[in-house]
């Protein structure tokens, strides 16, 4: 036996690529799921499969066989039915990648989305190193991302401990409102239960487990759209460019992955370098994994930050 929806199927495969009409004793000979041995019980399937064809929309036709036969017959003209090409620029093809690795798609829809890059003229244009491909500059695996994302998604409080740059691990009760991605790093956004404010919490700072601590449906969804810099300052652009860092030997080969240009020798076999600042706070971050084998020399202004959130942790 074949199902009902198996049947359409192959009815409507007959009936766009026959060249001319079908006849309703042909479609009863060799379409699959017809063939019964009782004409009445044949014409009521197929009278109630052409309702329920064109009632989605699918144009079956009624149509004389040819120019000397005036019997009817059934065809679906494909110049009616079949859907127009989808064509998608380079920044759309990109965008679509990066929902599908977002959403855990990409391995499922990897061979569409590359059906749909040789269709616009653009093959391997994101799909050179998998679905999202890393010229993309997403980073798009970061702790705890899918279970923040399910929970934005259902709706439900998270508790978790956070532990900002420079001070102690503390749990934070959160009405997740987003998954946000700036410069490289992933953020949660939402309303602070404490605070009763909307604040921004990076993922990479989230320190054990995040915990579900309500069912679905425990906030309302914010009222506007969440935006990262509403919560996460934008760099200042009058900030400095470069710093002036000197790194010990164990890790300055690290140090000049960062470096603009060459480094200098400089006291006891360290190396001094010129490095790239971005977001002062990245910076102090990157600055500080270091521990004592790095010392920020220049700018004062970024020096003397450094050395306060050195003093904040040791206190």
């Amino acid at each position: 036996m074949i199902d009902r929806l198996e049947r359409l199927l192959n009815l409507v495969i007959a009936l766009r690529e026959t060249r001319r009409p079908l006849t309703a004793a042909e479609i009863r000979e060799r379409v699959a799921g017809y063939g019964q041995p009782d004409a009445e019980a044949f014409r009521r399937m197929f009278e109630r499969d052409k309702a329920d064809l064109r009632s989605l929309g699918v144009p079956v036709d009624t149509a004389p066989l040819d120019a000397y036969d005036d019997r009817v017959g059934y065809r679906i003209d494909p110049r009616r039915y079949d859907l127009p090409a989808v064509e998608l620029a380079p920044d759309e093809l990109a965008a679509l990648a990066l929902a599908l690795e977002a959403t855990g798609m990409a391995q499922d829809a990897g061979a569409g989305l590359l059906k749909l890059e040789v269709g616009a003229g653009e093959p391997g244009a994101v799909t050179a190193g998998g679905p999202a491909d890393v010229r993309l500059g997403v980073a798009l695996e970061a702790p705890h991302r899918e279970t923040l994302l399910d929970a934005q998604l259902h709706r439900s409080v998270v508790r978790f401990a956070y532990r900002p740059l420079g001070r102690d691990a503390a749990v934070r009760t959160v009405d997740p409102h987003a998954l946000v991605h700036r410069r490289g790093r992933w953020y949660l956004v939402g309303r602070d239960h404490d605070r009763d404010a909307r604040r921004a919490y990076r993922l990479d700072r989230i320190a054990g487990d995040v915990t579900v601590v309500s069912g679905p449906d425990a906030f309302a969804p914010p009222p506007d759209d969440v935006g990262v810099d509403d919560v996460v300052p934008p760099p200042d652009p009058a900030g400095p460019e470069t710093a002036e860092v000197v790194a010990a030997p164990a890790v300055a080969w690290q140090v000049a992955r960062r470096a603009r240009g060459g480094g200098q020798p400089a006291a006891d076999g360290w190396t001094a370098f010129t490095v790239a600042v971005g977001d002062p706070d990245d910076f102090a971050f990157w600055a500080l994994s270091f521990g004592p084998e790095l010392r920020v020399e220049a700018p004062a202004a970024l020096r003397a930050d450094v050395v306060a959130r050195l003093q904040r942790l040791a206190g």
